[in-house]
């Protein structure tokens, strides 16, 4: 790292963590956009294998041992008005982690279509400053410590006029034993790192239940960069479970391991959980996109830095949302899109 600052180290870390910024599309590369995985959807995707691959009775059990968490926001009179047919999931991850005391800083809106064959992850970064109800302004990633998840979307509804249907939170602690189950996933790190006493060299790194923290909280790196990370890893778990064909081979070992680090509103009944996650295993088979938030100044600011919307540009993308027209947006402005990239 000789020649370069700690800054544009990890800077260069957190752009290669997400991968390559696409670029204008081209031809032929339109239909691209249609094959993006929804790679933050995974933890409520994998649960459709579930579902697909086995007999009815355990696959009801397994539901029911998804925990169940109370969100009043989600049956409030003043939600915005529910578009007929669409769904939008609320997706974080708990924390604190080891040795820190911020969560995780991953906040998702899951985007089901009307006709459930298409969809959208829309990514807000934690340090998005936005306006929270009895609260003034604040970072999005510390309003759910403030006043848990129905404050978190009361906030998100108030910003983007978008009804929230059910939310669902990862267990990120969890993942250690679903990263096991199927004999570790593979990950892409750009530079040597050093993370809670785990060492990670340049290129192809296995990551295991022993390693899968440390790689996701890497302490010197920026919190938006740790939100990218997790997203990586996420990436590379449903890699691998869409190439390894897990759930067509019933693999209950790892069906259980990914149903424990799950939990969603208590709205949801199993049957409807049923629903939902076959719809996501949908969008994470190809059917959806991934898009970041747009905002101004730099992304890799970091979490003590707050950065604004690009409030013209994210009304545009609302308005995507509510009218099921989110790969338009991303085949229009295409910087927005996330990579698929799991490596």
């Amino acid at each position: 790292m000789s020649g370069t600052s700690t800054q544009d180290f990890y800077t260069r870390q957190a752009k290669e963590a997400r991968g390559p910024e696409p670029g204008k599309p081209k031809k032929g590369k339109r239909r691209r956009l249609r094959r993006i995985v929804v790679a933050a959807g995974a933890s409520l995707a994998v649960v459709a294998g579930v579902l697909a691959g086995g007999g009815y009775l355990y696959l009801n059990h397994l539901a029911s041992s998804v925990q169940r968490i109370q969100v009043a926001a989600l049956d409030a009179k003043d939600q915005p008005a529910a578009q007929p047919g669409s769904l939008n999931v609320l997706l974080t991850a708990s924390g604190p982690f080891p040795g820190q005391d911020e969560e995780t800083g991953l906040i998702e809106l899951l985007h089901l279509d009307t006709d459930h064959q298409g969809g959208a992850a829309i990514s807000f970064p934690a340090n998005l400053l936005v306006s929270v109800p009895g609260h003034g302004q604040q970072r999005l990633g510390v309003v759910e410590s403030i006043g848990g998840p129905s404050l978190l979307i009361r906030t998100l509804e108030d910003l983007t006029d978008i009804r929230i249907d059910h939310y669902s939170r990862i267990v990120f602690s969890g993942l250690g034993e679903v990263v096991d189950s199927m004999g570790g996933v593979d990950v892409t790190v750009p530079y040597p790192v050093l993370s809670f006493g785990v060492y990670f060299h340049a290129g192809v790194n296995r990551i295991t239940g022993y390693n899968a923290i440390p790689y996701v909280r890497q302490v010197a790196v920026s919190q938006v960069t740790r939100t990218e990370l997790e997203e990586n890893l996420l990436r590379a778990i449903l890699h691998k479970i869409a190439s390894k064909r897990y759930f067509v081979a019933t693999d209950w070992r790892v069906l259980d391991a990914v149903v424990h680090a799950v939990s969603v509103d208590s709205d949801i009944s199993n049957s409807q959980l049923v629903s939902l996650a076959l719809s996501l295993a949908h969008l994470a088979s190809g059917g959806g996109v991934s898009i970041d938030v747009p905002t101004t100044g730099s992304a890799d600011a970091g979490y003590t830095q707050p950065i604004d919307l690009r409030t013209r540009l994210a009304a545009k993308l609302w308005r995507a949302v509510r009218n099921d027209r989110v790969m338009q947006f991303a085949q229009r402005y295409p910087f927005t899109v996330v990579p698929a990239d799991p490596g």
